[in-house]
Parts: C-alpha cells; structure tokens; sequence
C-alpha cells in the first residue's frame, strides 16, 4: 500500500505539472472539491446507491475523464433506476451545447460515429477516448433515453470552470422543465460536481427566476482518500461505494493509481486494457477478464507469425491494482527473493515484468503496449523453454536485448503506431540531462542515454565494414539499472529495424518466427551472435528505420 500511494502522488504531481491553468484558479477549485467529499463514510453497495439516489431530481456524477472505469460507473446506477421503472435523462459535458442537434440526429441513426465526430469536431473541444464516451451514448441509444450537451465553447464564455458552469446551469434547468418527470443523470468533470460548484449554480439560478430549486445530490467517483481509507481496513476490494456524510456519496471501482496512470496514457496516445466486462460487471481484482485479454493478445501475435498456441495458456496475470499483490506472488507461486525483488523495482517504477519460472505476467501499468510486450516475453519463453540468465555478462546483455526486441515486435503487431526514440531523440535527451546536479535516477538515464549511442555508433561502423565487432562499454563499470536500460533501448530498436523490414516485404514472417523461438543458450555466444545477426539481416536488407545517419555521431 505504501508503495502504491507513493507512485499515485508521484503520478499525480506530475499529472499537476502539466497542466495549464492561466487564471490561477486550480487550486481554489480543488480546495473546494477536497472539502466538499470530507466526512464519515458509510459502505453501501451499488443497488443502495442506485436506491437512496433515485428520488433527486439531479444526480451528479463527477467524471475523470481518461478513465473508462469513471465513464461506466454512472451508467451502472442508471440501469438500475431504469429496472425500477424511473425516467432518466442523460446530460453530458463531453459534448458542447451547439452539437445538440448532432447528438439527435446520431441517437436516431440518421448519422454514424464518424460524422458525429467530426461535425461535432470532438479531437479539438474535447478529446477524451470516443470509446469511453460512446458507451454511454449507446447505452443511452439503446435504452431510449435522451442525451443533453452541456459544454460551452471557451472562445464565447471564456475559459473558466465559473461560466462554464452557468451555461451548464442554464441548460440542467431547462432540460428539468422539459422532463418534469425525469431523474437528470448530469456527468461532469470531477470538479465541478463539489455541491458549491455546478450544484449551487442550478439553485441560485433557480432561485432568481422563480423556480422552485431542485433536489440534488453528488456522486463523486474513486475519491483518493475514500479508497486509502478503505485500504487501511482491508475494505478496498469489496466495498463499490460509500455514502459520505448525509448527502453525498462516492464509487470505488480502481485504485487511484489507475485513475491517475489513465491520465499519463491518454498523453502518450495509449490504450488500456478493460478493467470490467461491459456496464454489468463491477471490476474484480479476482477475475480473469485480464488474462483473457492478454491471452487475446498472446493469439493474436502467434496467429501473425504462423506460431502454435499450444501450451502458451499457462501464464497468470496480477495487476498492481491489488494491494495484496506481493504476498500472492511470494505465497502462491513460491517466489524467491531474487524474483520478488525484481517485482518491487519494476513495481516501483510503474513498469511490468514476466517471471518465466512461474510464467507470471505482473503489470505495473494497464497499458495495452505493457501487456503485449509480456505476453510477447511468454510466447518466446515458452517456444524457447528458456528460465535461467546467462551467467556470462556479455550474453546476458545481449540476451536482454534480444528479448526487448522481441517484446517490440510483439507490441507492433498489437499497436503499429508504437514508436521508439531514433538518435537524434536520444541527443536532444542527452543534452537535457546535461547537468552536475541531477538526482541518482537521472543520472543513470544520463548514462544510459550515453552507452547507448556509443553502441549505436559503433555498431554502424561496423556494419559499414569500417571497425571491429561493436561490444559495449566495459559492462563490470556499469550499474546494474543501466546495463538493463542500455540493453531495452537498443532492443526496442532493433525490433522496429525487423519490423519495419517485415512489412515492408524484406524480412519474411518466418524468419521473425524462428526469432521467437531461437534459443539464446547454446552455443555459448549465441545471444552475442543472434544479436549481431539481425543487425546485420537488416542493415542489408535496406535503410535502417529510426536511422543512425540523421546524426552527427554517425
């Protein structure tokens, strides 16, 4: 718990870090949402929520807006309403109020996803994964139920939380008039639902035209705090919400690591794995809907390359969403400290491994690149029959890097837009790190950045036919971390060298299946070889992708 509340503040300063907020006004805002989800808790399950919330005339759900988990939870409440006979209107942030009449036309099937996308011009006002969102339009679609835009345009209202939310205000009571009968399901961001926010703008507003104000309430979702403080009771796991205080209440279904990890993906373009099937099931630490997943993955690679399935349906799958992660590990699969450590470090810097021993894949993030990358590990561990690490420094190096490249390639075939850093990425890095008082952490990157271009440089003299057998820097001088983050980077590289010349035609799938399954423990050097090999069947076989000649270091 201590380590997965470390890295969730960690990811969230750096999630606050980049964020612009011109006017100043954040932390106000934040202050507020912060006081408002204060007080006792109260553990209640999904259907209580759904119960003690049905007689509002306005339930506000708050919304992250990255996390799919945070856009099916309101839908799960919904449907339940809907089961006990309520009406239901749903009014969304995710659209501005201008696109109202797209929104109609899609919800009568006069247009498709793409034409609501692109008239609604949703990349550029709002963003988020469609996928998200487009489960609950459809939902609403399906049921019959109304949805309501209800952003503003910040060129007309000005970029501020403040008007935002009185267009919003202005359009709720509207709607409520409109459907006299209705619960309004309103779904903003997690800020605006504290009951001074958007809550008290629909009163006072209703208040100053004469109407009778509404009866409200907040459901916030995966409150950090809500979640620690269940964790310090051992409650995390089982309880889906809780009531707060006498008028609010929260859903917990992820840890604040996910949420947070959410963010930092969708800023590099990353899809996640689903942590639920559908709206019906909450998420469930227990379940296999992982594994089948990356076993979803592990078929589809094989299929790519024409590799037999059979007997790669051993592996397991934990997360680092459960807190109980390492005492399952250590209790379950008998892992021994070496392994556990490797766990920890991996856990520590939100990165994920595969325990070949055990076939265990452990994911420390829900990226789909993460989980490709390990089951890609699994196809070629078990192909090879491979546990044990070369006991030679410099084969397990290259070991290491075969490895990695072979991970790379795995992902490529499950996300092609995955990109790995070329050598003038790598300079421009090198120069940002450029400074003596850099922290224990960015000074191996540092090193590992340099080594790195020193093997890059040395490996295309050699295959230019002008040096020696490129080797790396005397390995013993080196830690551990760069050693490994040396051999992960030229790995990554030379997988998108071999794939790239595999869909480009000169490099045949079969060969990138013998790769899979080449053994990299006899003879002796045949990690060095196998390297060496590949560096070369690609240089021949045309331009080298993320090409060492766009750099002055050769």
């Amino acid at each position: 718990m201590t380590l997965q509340r470390t890295l969730s503040e960690q990811t969230r300063r750096e999630i606050d870090d980049s964020i612009i907020d011109p006017s100043g006004a954040l932390p106000r805002w934040r202050k507020a949402y912060y006081e408002a989800s204060e007080g006792p808790l109260t553990p209640i399950s999904i259907d209580q929520l759904s119960q003690e919330t049905s007689d509002f005339d306005v339930v506000h759900f708050g919304d992250y807006h990255t996390l799919r988990e945070s856009q099916k939870g309101p839908l799960r409440v919904i449907e339940s309403w809907l089961q006990s006979g309520k009406k239901v209107v749903l009014a969304t942030e995710a659209f501005h109020v201008d696109s109202q009449p797209l929104l109609d036309r899609w919800r009568r099937k006069e247009i498709d996803d793409e034409q609501l996308l692109k008239e609604s011009n949703w990349d550029h006002r709002w963003g988020f994964p469609w996928k998200n969102y487009s489960l609950q339009l459809e939902f609403c679609r399906d049921a019959g139920l109304p949805v309501i835009a209800l952003n503003s345009e910040p060129t007309i209202v000005g970029d501020s939380f403040n008007a935002r939310e009185k267009i919003a205000a202005m359009r709720i009571l509207e709607v409520l008039e409109q459907f006299p009968d209705a619960t309004l399901a309103v779904i903003f961001g997690d800020l605006h639902v504290a009951p001074e926010h958007l809550p008290e703008k629909i009163s006072l507003l209703a208040k100053r035209t004469g109407i009778e104000p509404p009866r409200q309430t907040t459901v916030f979702q995966n409150l950090d705090r809500v979640y620690w403080e269940l964790a310090r009771t051992g409650l995390e796991q089982s309880v889906a919400a809780v009531g707060i205080g006498e008028d609010r209440y929260c859903m917990i279904n992820t840890t604040p690591m996910v949420k947070h990890q959410s963010y930092l993906n969708w800023q590099l373009n990353e899809e996640e794995l689903e942590e639920s099937r559908g709206v019906h099931n909450l998420p469930s630490i227990s379940s296999t809907i992982m594994s089948d997943q990356v076993w979803m993955m592990i078929e589809t690679i094989c299929g790519y390359l024409d590799i037999p399935t059979k007997g790669l349906d051993g592996f397991t799958v934990h997360t680092g969403r459960n807190l109980d992660l390492l005492d399952r590990l250590r209790n379950t699969h008998s892992l021994g400290p070496e392994q556990m450590e490797l766990v920890n470090s991996q856990l520590a810097r939100e990165e994920s491994c595969y325990l070949p021993d055990a076939q265990v894949i452990v994911l420390g993030n829900l990226s789909i690149r993460h989980a490709a990358e390990e089951a890609s590990h699994h196809i070629n561990s078990v192909k090879c029959n491979e546990t044990n690490s070369s006991s030679d420094p410099l084969q397990h190096f290259y070991e290491i890097a075969i490895r990695e490249a072979i991970g790379y390639i795995g992902t490529k075939i499950i996300d092609h837009k995955r990109a790995c850093m070329d050598v003038k990425e790598l300079e421009t890095l090198l120069g940002e790190l450029n400074s003596p008082s850099l922290d224990p952490l960015l000074k191996a990157t540092r090193q590992t950045v340099r080594d790195s271009l020193l093997h890059i440089e040395n490996e295309q003299t050699w295959l230019e036919g002008n040096g020696k057998i490129p080797t790396p820097t005397p390995l013993p001088l080196r830690d551990e971390d760069v050693r490994s983050g040396t051999a992960h980077l030229i790995g990554y590289r030379l997988g998108e060298k071999i794939y790239k010349c595999l869909v480009a035609g000169m490099v045949k799938r079969s060969e990138v299946r013998k790769l899979f399954e080449t053994t990299l423990r006899d003879p002796a050097d045949a990690s060095q070889s196998t390297w060496l090999n590949w560096a070369k069947r690609c240089y021949e076989a045309g331009p080298s992708s993320s090409s060492s000649s766009n750099s002055s270091r050769g």
